[in-house]
């Protein structure tokens, strides 16, 4: 027998987890949990460098992650202390001390979305607005792309971010009736 048959016999199976373990560990797979929000439930995704995505809990949802991220998805639980930190996000719209992974967008987009985080509960500020504060005041339109493609919608809230007419503007996570219950339940908008 070559000592290569004898190696494959001593061979064990790593225990079960291990392997997803590592995948998520290193980052080459992403884990999610789902947690409750004011839309409802949602599927929050993470890696070791923080949240990379929010969506709604609905069929086909690791398809749209995968096909965004190019990152596969496993559920798992977050990291130790995370959790609490993500339902702290979700329900007050802010990341606060939470990571978020922001390799999916560009520097300026990143700008855009460190921005917006700065957006007070209950308040609302218009593209332009964001625009000038992240040095760019003639972007609007960049930064309403920014928005549709933000990839933590209610972590980074740009359900708070409006036309300079005041009206609602659109919302990647739902559409506009979503956009604006979140903003009555804020108390942004009566």
């Amino acid at each position: 027998m070559t000592l290569e048959k004898e190696l494959e016999r001593l061979s064990v199976p790593a225990p079960t987890g291990v392997l997803d373990g590592v995948v998520l560990g290193t980052g080459l797979s992403d884990g999610f949990s789902v947690f409750e929000s004011p839309l409802g439930s949602v599927v929050v995704a993470f890696n070791p460098l923080g949240v990379s995505a929010v969506d709604l809990f609905t069929d086909g949802f690791e398809v749209r992650f995968s096909d965004r991220f190019r990152r596969r998805l496993l559920e798992a639980r977050p990291p130790r202390g995370w959790e609490d930190l993500i339902i702290q996000a979700l329900a007050e719209g802010t990341p606060g001390a939470l990571p978020v992974d922001f390799r999916s967008v560009t520097p300026f987009q990143r700008q855009v979305l460190e921005q917006t985080a700065s957006i007070p509960r209950g308040e609302t500020r218009s593209y332009g607005w964001l625009a000038s504060r992240a040095g760019r005041p003639k972007a609007a339109r960049a930064v309403g792309q920014t928005m549709a493609r933000n990839p933590v919608p209610l972590v980074i809230p740009c359900h708070r971010v409006v036309l300079s007419d005041g009206r609602i503007g659109h919302y990647g996570l739902g559409g506009a009736e979503r956009k604006r219950r979140l903003l009555r339940v804020e108390g942004a908008i009566g």
